[in-house]
């Protein structure tokens, strides 16, 4: 029965830090489920760097095929409107 509960947990530890993390303005935001949490604000223009850290649990197998960066948009003469965007490398 263990191994039923061990299935649904996730298959890895992921950490992402930004080069400029320290110093970067952060923002509220508020997730689907109610709850408030900080994030990074990028504008226009600017550079996304940094290093993202995969950790595999033990005994878990995962297969990386890239990153996906999710956000979205606010553009500046339509304030209040927010268009989501994607981007693979």
């Amino acid at each position: 029965m263990n191994y039923l509960l061990g299935a649904f947990k996730p298959a890895c530890n992921v950490l992402i830090t930004f080069n400029d993390g320290k110093n970067r303005k952060q923002v509220p935001f508020k997730k689907e489920n109610g709850q408030m949490v900080t994030i990074p604000l990028f504008q226009s223009q600017e550079n996304i760097a940094g290093k993202i850290t995969i950790e595999p649990m033990q005994g878990k197998k995962i297969d990386h095929n890239g990153v996906e960066l999710l956000g979205q948009i606010e553009m500046y003469f339509d304030r209040g409107n927010f268009y989501d965007f994607t981007s693979l490398d």
